[in-house]
């Protein structure tokens, strides 16, 4: 409760501070839009508290904080504009609340986008919608709007963002080949440590349902090798911070996967038999709360059996015991 009052707190204190921000709406403008000032000023105090809240992307709990005072700011405010710049802020605030509005945070771009000239914020925009358009479920739309940005991008860092963006997508739909690939280019370019490892997990992911199975423990090996800093984020590994893989079940996929990797690498018997134990313990939890329609719960269901033959040699017990 402290993080959120702090955030909210500083909302107000950017709205107040907001008018003497340099930018300021053109004659023309002020004269044809009523609330021109208004406007302007909400923009600013949007923008700053979105700076914000992607300074504290390390920690996603505390930005969500900020992108839910940033709500609460336009909410307040009830202003409605025809400023593009000013839809995309608060589309952008939508998203990240994880309020549940991203209907209202897809229309909101939607209707921005044709209005931007080219360069970073329409890139920015693209890339949004096909966050909305993900978090919605509308997975070929999400997929269509990151590769929009690929066409519009040129800096390596917001490429690699649509490329993983991308691959997500792709690794939804079944596309595990092309998702395998967008993974890879991820990696190789990401703006960040936490992006290039979740793009090096999914990738091993991608690699192990495509069926090249020593490509994805090559890839959750090299995942697993490397921590976050704990200087710059809640936790030294990014499975333990929200928002790497959608629905919520497709994490005990990703967890069992690691588990098996590191049993394969461990040299003590106990450690191998632990990593095992995890192992068939997540792909239960998987197979328990994933849809019917899953079209991985056959590989779980082998892993799952491999992994409990495996178990009871490790324990040396009879067949029950791995069950």
């Amino acid at each position: 409760m402290r993080r959120v009052s702090a955030a909210v707190a500083l909302g107000f204190a950017l709205v107040a501070l907001a008018p003497h921000a340099p930018a300021e709406p053109s004659l023309w403008y002020r004269a044809s839009h009523p609330n021109a000032r208004s406007e302007a000023r909400l923009l600013r105090a949007l923008e700053r508290m979105l700076d914000r809240e992607e300074q504290a992307a390390s920690d996603p709990e505390v930005a969500s904080h900020f992108a839910r005072a940033a709500v609460a700011m336009f909410d307040l405010a009830r202003v409605r504009s025809e400023d593009p710049r000013l839809a995309c802020a608060m589309a952008r605030a939508l998203i990240g609340s994880n309020f549940g509005r991203l209907d209202e945070a897809e229309a909101l771009l939607a209707g921005a986008i044709p209005k931007l000239p080219e360069g970073t914020l329409l890139v920015t925009a693209w890339h949004d919608l096909g966050r909305a358009r993900a978090g919605r479920g509308d997975l070929s739309g999400a997929r269509a709007a990151q590769s929009r940005v690929l066409e519009l991008a040129v800096e390596s860092g917001e490429r690699a963002l649509a490329f993983y963006e991308r691959a997500r997508a792709e690794l939804r739909l079944g596309e595990v080949t092309s998702a395998a690939l967008d993974f890879r280019r991820a990696a190789d370019d990401a703006p960040t440590e936490l992006v290039r490892l979740r793009a090096r997990y999914g990738l091993g992911v991608a690699l192990e349902r495509s069926g090249d199975l020593p490509g994805a423990w090559a890839a959750l090996e090299q995942a697993v090798a490397t921590r976050l800093p704990l200087s710059q984020y809640a936790s030294d590994d990014p499975l333990e911070l929200p928002g790497g893989f959608d629905p919520p079940y497709e994490l005990e996929y990703v967890k069992a996967l690691v588990a098996l990797s590191r049993a394969r690498q461990a040299s003590e018997r106990d450690d191998r038999r632990a990593e095992l134990e995890e192992a068939l313990r997540r792909w239960d939890t998987y197979l328990e709360t994933a849809r019917p329609n899953e079209p991985w719960l056959a590989n779980a269901r082998r892993f799952r059996e491999q992994t409990a033959a495996e178990l009871r040699k490790a324990r040396g017990a009879s067949p029950r015991s791995a069950r």
